[in-house]
């Protein structure tokens, strides 16, 4: 059997396959003039896929539990005719697509960890965690996904104006408050100031959570052109499933990503305690410790689109200029509870 870059939608496999010198019809996909490949040259790689899963009554299908956490195929109809190729190929108790499975338990106890290990920095160890054991499960390795921030790329901070009439912020009043002023945030703990950017104007307006009428500042920061890039773990970014190696490791670090993402960007409500923010403090510091990145991006949950970026230490930011903007119209929406 033979498949073509249209049969999945994993970016590094696409590409592996449109390098094939091989052209014609799809038989799986049914794309016209496209470069195939015979889908037993993906054996090795399926071999190691298909060994982080286990037969498990209460699991889901397999062609499912691929899908739901990494779109590896374009479709569930192209997943099945695929897995129910290779499934027969290579050494697996796995006998069809339809199959019910879950990851094997050192995934699973890879990625449920960050749950215990949430309760334990919010009730119990709050100082003296457990870095030990977050090395052996291989967590100081699973930040790799990063980009690198350029003085030309345009970040946004907005202060929300809680007096009529005031004048628009100086550019050094849209840094941090000095470090006694400095409340715990998602990010950043106590009295240690992050700068919290986003990767558009609209996204901040929702972010310091502007009512109707509000008048705003909102600056325009960029990196100090002297530091040419850093490098910024990346919590928004799709990793391909498709690697030369250790597809284990690229599982492991994409599931307690994900988790980890939900958390940072879970808004606080009014009603929150500060202590709801405690792990994700931690994380943040792991990162800066074991990794070197300068800061982290995250997806906004009050606005779908929008990004926004911790820097860890804002002397490598400078705000180059800021405006003034009042909020002239709001579209709530109240759902059902």
């Amino acid at each position: 059997m033979e498949v073509c870059p249209n049969c999945f939608a994993d970016k590094e496999l696409k590409g592996y396959i449109s390098s094939s010198t091989n052209i014609g019809i799809c038989k799986i996909c049914n794309s016209d003039s496209v470069p195939l490949l015979l889908v037993d040259e993906l054996l090795d790689f399926f071999q190691e896929l298909i060994e982080n899963f286990k037969v498990s009554t209460d699991g889901e299908p397999l062609k499912s539990k691929i899908q739901s956490n990494w779109s590896f195929f374009s479709t569930h109809n192209v997943g099945s005719i695929i897995l129910n190729d290779i499934l027969p190929k290579i050494s697996t108790e796995i006998q069809n697509s339809e199959d019910l499975v879950n990851y094997t338990e050192d995934i699973i106890e890879n990625f449920s960890y960050w749950e215990k290990f949430k309760d334990k920095l919010k009730w119990s160890n709050r100082f003296i965690s457990d870095i030990g054991y977050l090395e052996e499960l291989g967590w100081d390795g699973f930040f790799n996904t990063q980009f690198q921030l350029k003085p030309s790329d345009e970040l946004f901070r907005a202060r929300v104006h809680h007096k009529s009439n005031l004048k628009v912020y100086e550019v050094e009043e849209m840094m941090c408050p000095p470090s006694n002023l400095v409340g715990g945030g998602r990010a950043n703990p106590l009295g240690i100031p992050y700068l919290y950017l986003s990767d558009n104007p609209e996204t901040v307006l929702y972010e310091v959570r502007a009512s109707y009428l509000d008048e705003l500042s909102i600056g325009t920061f960029q990196l100090k052109e002297e530091l040419i890039s850093v490098r910024i773990v990346d919590f928004t970014e799709d990793t391909s499933l498709f690697q030369p190696t250790n597809v284990n490791q690229t599982i492991k670090s994409k599931l307690l990503r994900d988790k980890i993402s939900r958390d940072l960007s879970k808004p606080m409500r009014r009603y929150d305690s500060e202590i709801e923010y405690i792990p994700t403090q931690f994380i943040c510091e792991f990162i800066k410790v074991f990794t070197g990145a300068s800061g982290i991006r995250f997806s906004s949950s009050l606005h779908t689109t929008g990004k926004n970026i911790v820097m860890f230490d804002q002397n490598m930011m400078d705000c180059k200029n800021v405006v003034m903007r009042k909020i002239n119209s709001m579209n709530l929406k109240a759902i059902e509870l």
